[in-house]
């Protein structure tokens, strides 16, 4: 009767709260609606305009839109007018580059697989119900790769200044009266020297000893003169004598010597003689003329600076430009032309200019782009130049098939070919992951018995190329070393560093300046380090610097040390993806599937793992 009671006034109570309850949600509904049609009515009674500040009913952006089936045309000729630089016109960019549209191959596994279990339903599942049949099952399970390729590099051209010359010349005659001064005496004879102005060849020429207070003369000596290799006897009050000099050339500031020697067949005192002539010479009493007609060549040509450029590769391709630096330094130049000297100022004389040049590389991807069963999920630029993506890391997804042979009996599966454990619904049995974990531990244990008592484990050595200088072409990149002539420069480590990107087993540290001409970088460099085998370079970049955060130091030190055992046991292998190591060992070896024999391999890490410190 008690409980009767107790379940009677339950029932009361409940129904009291219920009927509070349809009050208050009648009312919140009512209040709702109401609210919800004031909106309705207000949006639909008022334009956009006037609802949404600063919006417009016609946007300009409109006209980019040809419906879900029209062109693009529009927005693709507006995007030419973007600059690359502009941080949308990038950020749209990268993530069109990084979010490739799925491209699958129809050859690939999965495809051929669907079209064949489509076309084999019936034996499939058609006559389950009256007896078991024979089929093969597959599964397919996907593991993602990564990898990398230069999408461009930076090519350099010299540009080049020299003086060159416009115009042409001309022949000049000239006429040059010269008085001879400042004789001086050289043992028997007596010279006068002097210089003439210009560059020229002789057509005529004359020479005359006039006393001034002619007509008395006191001297009566003949003179022997030799000017410009031609000789005359000269004397006081005879009209000039021609010098025989048609054809001589004289250079412009050159000295040249007119030669006296005195005749003595009077008998007179040739001592006094030559005294009284030098003294004559000298203070203007006699004076010594020198008539010459000449021809000189007159330039009519102007200097002016005249750039070349060399490039070793066609400019043509370049998409863009980077750097420009100045590799000659500049200052004032001079050459001479025809006796003429001329001078060009310039505030550099060579420059070395930068291009972005696109490659065709396939880098280290080239057995990913090759198989049908990978497609690319991502892309990421890991180096760009002036909004140009140079290099990029790419994930490819590809797609492993594991079949196994069995008995389709009422539905259920039934294998029979021992092989089932990646085909049952779980997937992957994971033998893959431990076998390269066990692998790694194997390389751990040999490295630390080649650098005790100091244990060093997957320890790389640091690995520089030179990336670009002024006509020289780029010693890192990642293909190409057979068809180009300039990488005939590039010595053998940036070759092996080549071999090593297309191996996977180097990792980038960095770039830096390895050359400066007055202060502006000409050639920079990268650094790597480059470990001994794939599975040192995974293990170093997945658990050293991705897990326990140490960096592989800076690009002009890098820190290529091996790990300690300290370091070694804090890494969880479990999270390391092993797909680039353990594809070279897939399908070489027979693989256990008894998930006992797969327990005890892992134990067997684990155990190994956590004793190597007391090793």
């Amino acid at each position: 009767m008690f409980l009767a009671s107790i379940i009677a006034f339950a029932g009361i109570a409940i129904h009291a709260d219920a009927d509070d309850m349809d009050a208050a949600f009648s009312a919140g509904s009512s209040i709702s609606g109401n609210s919800k049609d004031q909106g309705n009515n207000a949006l639909s009674q008022s334009g956009v305009t006037n609802t949404v500040p600063s919006a417009t009913s016609n946007p300009a952006e409109a006209g980019y839109y040809g419906g879900v089936k029209g062109s693009s045309s529009s927005l693709d000729s507006a995007k030419g007018s973007v600059p690359s630089t502009n941080e949308a016109y990038q950020s749209v960019s990268n993530a069109d580059r990084s979010n490739p549209p799925p491209t699958i191959d129809p050859n690939a596994d999965f495809i051929q697989n669907g079209v064949k279990n489509e076309a084999g339903s019936a034996s499939i599942v058609g006559s389950t119900n009256s007896h078991c049949t024979t089929n093969v099952v597959s599964k397919s399970v996907f593991q993602n790769y990564t990898c990398e390729k230069d999408l461009a590099e930076l090519q350099t051209c010299a540009r080049t200044g020299s003086i060159t010359f416009t115009g042409s010349s001309h022949t000049e005659t000239r006429t040059l009266k010269l008085q001879l001064k400042n004789a001086y005496r050289d043992g028997n004879q007596v010279k006068v020297d002097f210089t003439f102005p210009d560059t020229a060849t002789f057509i005529s020429g004359s020479t005359q000893l006039v006393y001034t207070p002619a007509p008395y003369y006191s001297i009566p000596f003949d003179y022997y003169t030799k000017i410009l290799g031609s000789s005359v006897t000269l004397q006081y009050g005879k009209s000039a004598d021609s010098l025989s000099i048609a054809g001589v050339h004289a250079d412009a500031g050159q000295t040249y010597s007119a030669v006296i020697t005195m005749s003595t067949t009077s008998g007179s005192n040739s001592e006094a003689a030559y005294n009284t002539l030098i003294k004559y010479i000298n203070d203007g009493t006699t004076v010594f003329h020198l008539d010459v007609t000449y021809q000189i060549t007159v330039s009519d040509k102007q200097a002016a600076t005249t750039w070349a450029e060399t490039c070793n590769f066609d400019k043509s391709t370049a998409t863009a430009s980077a750097d420009s630096v100045c590799t000659d330094p500049g200052g004032t130049r001079t050459v001479t032309s025809e006796g003429q000297t001329y001078s060009q100022t310039q505030s550099c004389w060579q420059y070395s200019d930068s291009y972005v040049v696109p490659v065709t590389s396939t880098g280290n991807c080239s057995s990913l782009i090759a198989d049908k069963n990978c497609t690319v999920a991502g892309r990421s630029c890991t180096d760009s130049q002036n909004g140009t993506c140079m290099h990029e890391q790419d994930t490819y997804q590809c797609q492993k098939t594991y079949t196994s042979e069995g008995q389709i009996c009422g539905g259920n599966y039934f294998c029979q070919s021992g092989d089932c454990g990646n085909t049952q619904a779980s997937g992957d049995n994971e033998f893959g992951q431990i076998v390269a974990e066990l692998a790694a531990v194997a390389a751990a244990g040999d490295d630390s018995k080649k650098t005790s008592p100091d244990i060093s484990i997957f320890t790389g050595k640091a690995v520089v190329c030179r990336k670009a200088m002024a006509n020289f072409e780029n010693c890192c990149i990642d293909s190409g070393w057979g068809g180009s002539v300039g990488l005939a420069h590039c010595n053998s480590e940036e070759k092996a560093i080549a071999e090593a990107k297309e191996k996977k087993v180097i990792i980038k540290v960095g770039a830096y300046c390895g050359t400066r001409v007055l202060g502006v970088c000409v050639q920079q460099k990268e650094s790597y380090c480059q470990f001994e085998g794939k599975l040192a370079k995974i293990i170093q970049e997945q658990g050293r610097f991705k897990q326990l955060n140490i960096s592989f130091g800076n690009s002009e030190s890098p820190d290529c040390r091996g790990l300690t055992v300290d370091e070694l046991q804090s890494v969880n292998f479990d999270k390391i993806d092993y797909a680039d190591f353990y594809s070279e060992v897939q399908g070489n070896v027979k693989l256990p599937q008894n998930q006992e024999t797969i327990d005890r391999i892992k134990a067997k890490i684990n155990n190994q793992v956590s004793n190597m410190g007391d090793q």
